[in-house]
């Protein structure tokens, strides 16, 4: 017996799904990733929506539909991660020549890092990179890997193309933190995500949101001393309902010390000090401190290639950091109409 919302999910997310079974096209398929978008708006008598398909409950409206192109245009995208990705292969499958510069030795952007370090379903967040490469392939995107835009480079090819999307991500934003003192010595949180940074022993994560948090219980499972510091009341404050209880669950069975309510003050070699909205004051000892506030959007890329080319688009965290459902349909609704 198959229950009935198992197979319903799957075909929301991709309504080909039989179809591409029975022709032997199980890859192509766009893989429920469990966002739980379609059964929460379902309890809120709203329409259904899905993180992977931007079309759904957008059928009948022609701004959604695929289209052939009416003339085919020599597209570049900077960036890889799921809005750029999203937008290429929507592009090509118009007609357009699309080519994705991706820095980074891989692609899926942030997306890949919250792959690697999620306890939950790593696997269907890495279905999604995995959607991307294999429909990139079928349509014809060139994607170059290792690959960074700046306004130097982007001199030398611009003659090339007729279209820019940016889709290069967000940063690290260490405005709230520049009175803190110390505060050169922190350590972005997806550094760490990414390998790019090795963790120390003893870790101590600013910011108790979605990132943090999945940081924070990978480096716990994985041996490391962890110890989250959030200035609200409760952890978990940019996560959606559905899956607040799951981390909650898990900082607790790790046994991850969460000091909410507070803020460092002073960030040093040895550690942080931490003060409470009611004044306690605790010294956290640490080896390493990563910083898990809120994205910085890339502008500055985007106002330095504003002047280079007609066409310039800027999609995803690049934009306005968000999450994954904006950052793929973004994508979608500027391939469709680009």
């Amino acid at each position: 017996m198959i229950p009935f919302w198992s197979i319903c999910s799957r075909l929301l997310a991709d309504p080909d799904l039989i179809h591409k079974a029975a022709e032997d096209r199980l890859e192509e398929t766009r893989r429920c990733i469990g966002s739980l978008n379609c059964l929460s708006r379902l309890f809120r008598d709203l329409p259904y929506t899905c993180t992977m398909n931007p079309a759904l409950g957008h059928e009948v409206e022609p701004e959604y539909h695929v289209t052939a192109a009416a003339f085919k245009k020599k597209i570049m995208v900077i960036g890889a991660g799921p809005a750029g990705m999203e937008c290429a292969i929507t592009a090509a499958r118009r007609g357009h020549d699309v080519t994705v510069f991706e820095k980074a030795g891989r692609i899926g952007g942030n997306l890949a890092a919250y792959a690697d370090n999620d306890l939950a379903r790593p696997d269907d967040l890495r279905s999604i990179i995995t959607h991307y490469e294999v429909m990139a392939r079928k349509h014809g995107v060139r994607i170059l890997l290792n690959t960074e835009v700046e306004a130097k480079f982007m001199r030398s090819v611009l003659h090339q193309y007729d279209v820019c999307v940016v889709a290069a991500g967000a940063g690290m934003d260490r405005g709230a933190m520049r009175t803190v003192e110390g505060h050169e010595h922190l350590i972005d949180v997806l550094d760490v995500a990414h390998r790019r940074i090795q963790p120390g022993s003893k870790v101590v994560v600013i910011g108790g949101g979605k990132i943090g948090l999945t940081v924070a219980e990978y480096l716990k499972k994985n041996g490391t001393e962890v110890t989250i510091v959030e200035r609200s009341k409760r952890i978990a404050g940019d996560i959606k309902p559905s899956f607040k209880w799951r981390h909650a669950s898990w900082v607790e069975e790790l046994g991850i010390p969460c000091l909410t309510s507070s803020r460092p003050t002073k960030i040093a070699r040895e550690g942080v000090t931490v003060v409470s909205d009611k004044g306690a004051e605790t010294f956290v000892p640490a080896d390493m401190v990563l910083l898990a506030a809120p994205r910085e959007p890339n502008h500055q890329l985007f106002h330095e290639l504003e002047w280079m080319i007609d066409e310039l688009h800027g999609i995803g965290d690049a934009l306005i950091p968000r999450g994954l459902e904006q950052a793929i349909h973004e994508g979608y609704r500027l391939g469709v109409r680009v």
